[in-house]
This record gives structure tokens, C-alpha cells and sequence, in this order.
């Protein structure tokens, strides 16, 4: 293989030494592999035609050695499947792969339902970020599958999701809606219907719903229903019943 990658760049290599333009297919081969050398990437930044051919502008990109201006030049114009791939690569530069992201970021709004859900499946964790704000339901549940989404993003979705039928879908997953902290932010979330909120809440053990209670950010309606949650709780233990729950409980 050395030898055939090192047969196939001395053939690019004089075609870039002639002005000419190397032939694609053996290009793409030469970029493709590990052993791509850093010379023909510095060579190939230089090139004006690069820009025309968007798979080698890609593998180009991809490349650790790839120089950061030609980079900015390529990227606005690749696809939403070259922007990924180049998210995706290990080998990409880090400042380039986080421009990557804000342009695919910046690419969701103009792509279909379709291509959104694709993406939401293999997402980069950036790019993850980016789709936390979806509308769309069926985006949302690609998205929680998505190996790179974790803890941390179903946090900030809770937060920054406007769509109550999202944050139910992240609520009724079998990972991320059995996370305590993702029960405890999601029970002070005013987006959710009261049925739901109380349902998470009795998950929840006695001290926590008690600081619930006390918790301004609660709702008139939410605080009613964990109180009487706790009077049912405190009554079943203790065999009685309590008709003043604010006496009872101790949380006047």
C-alpha cells in the first residue's frame, strides 16, 4: 500500500508541478488514506480549482494539516453531508471542526423534517447542541438516541425546548426520563401539563418534593398537588388521616 501511495503522489505531484490538474478518482485515493503526506495538503490549499471540486475540497478540509483560511472559503459552500462528515472525522482540525458545526448549525433552518431526523441520529456533540431547540418531535426522539447526546444536553433541552410535546418525548425515554436530575429540573418546568409534573414528582422521595414545596418557582397548582401527594404518603404510613395538610406535613 506505501508503495502504491507513494507511486500514485509522485503522479499528482507532477501534475501539480505542470499546472495541470491531477485526475480525480487517484486524487481522492491519495486523500483518502492515513499516509495522505502534509506537502500535498499545503500544495492543494494553494490550488483555485480545489474550490470547484467538492469532494477533494472535503477530504481537503478533513485533513489535520488542511490551513484554516482555505477552510473558511469551503465551508459555506459544502452540503449538510460534507458539513457532518467533516464534524465527524477525528482527523479534522478542532478550530475547523467547531466552524463545521456553527455552519451546519446555521444550516438547519433551510434543511427538510427528513434531513434534520438523519442528522439528529449521528449528530456530532455540537451539532447535538444545535438541535436541542427542534420543534419537531420526531427530531427530537432521533436526537436522544444519538450516542453523543448525554445528561448534560437533556438538561439543556428541558430548559431551552419550547415544544411541551418534546420534553414529554425526553420524559417517556427509557435512559434519560428515569435520570433523577433530569426528573428534578423537569418537574420546576411551567411547559409541561400538571398530570405529567405530579407523575415525575412521585418518583421523587418525601425530602425532595417537600423542598419542591418550599420552592418559589412552583406553581400554585403543582405545589397543591405535591402536598396532597405527601399528605397521601404520610397517612398510608401512618394509618391515619390528616385534614389540615399545611399542619400535618409541617410545612407552614
Amino acid at each position: 500500500m506505501a508503495e502504491r501511495t507513494a507511486s500514485e503522489l509522485a503522479t499528482i505531484l507532477a501534475e501539480l508541478d505542470a499546472g495541470r490538474e491531477p485526475e480525480e478518482l487517484q486524487l481522492l485515493a491519495v486523500l483518502r488514506r492515513p499516509e495522505c503526506p502534509r506537502d500535498l495538503i499545503d500544495r492543494l490549499c494553494t490550488c483555485r480549482w480545489v474550490l470547484r471540486r467538492r469532494r477533494v475540497a472535503t477530504l481537503v478540509v478533513r485533513h489535520p494539516a488542511c490551513r484554516h483560511p482555505f477552510a473558511w472559503q469551503v465551508l459555506p459552500y459544502l452540503g449538510w453531508h460534507d458539513l457532518h462528515e467533516v464534524c465527524r472525522d477525528p482527523r479534522t482540525a478542532p478550530a475547523i471542526k467547531a466552524q463545521a458545526e456553527r455552519k451546519l448549525g446555521e444550516r438547519l433552518a433551510s434543511m427538510t423534517l427528513g434531513e434534520r431526523i438523519s442528522l439528529a441520529r449521528v449528530a456530532s456533540r455540537g451539532v447535538v447542541r444545535a438541535l436541542l431547540t427542534d420543534p419537531e418531535v420526531v427530531c427530537i426522539e432521533a436526537l436522544l438516541g444519538n450516542p453523543r447526546f448525554t445528561e448534560e444536553e437533556a438538561l439543556r433541552l428541558l430548559a431551552i425546548n419550547p415544544s411541551p410535546a418534546c420534553l414529554t418525548a425526553l420524559l417517556r425515554h427509557e435512559t434519560w426520563g428515569r435520570r433523577q436530575a433530569v426528573i428534578r429540573a423537569a418537574v420546576r418546568s411551567r411547559r409541561l401539563p400538571l398530570g405529567v409534573l405530579t407523575g415525575l414528582a412521585a418518583s421523587l422521595p418525601d425530602t425532595e418534593i417537600a423542598v419542591l414545596v418550599r420552592d418559589g418557582e412552583v406553581s400554585d397548582a403543582l405545589r397543591n398537588a405535591l402536598v396532597e401527594l405527601l399528605l397521601a404518603r404520610r397517612s398510608a404510613a401512618d394509618g391515619v388521616s390528616y385534614p389540615d395538610p399545611s399542619c400535618s406535613l409541617g410545612l407552614d
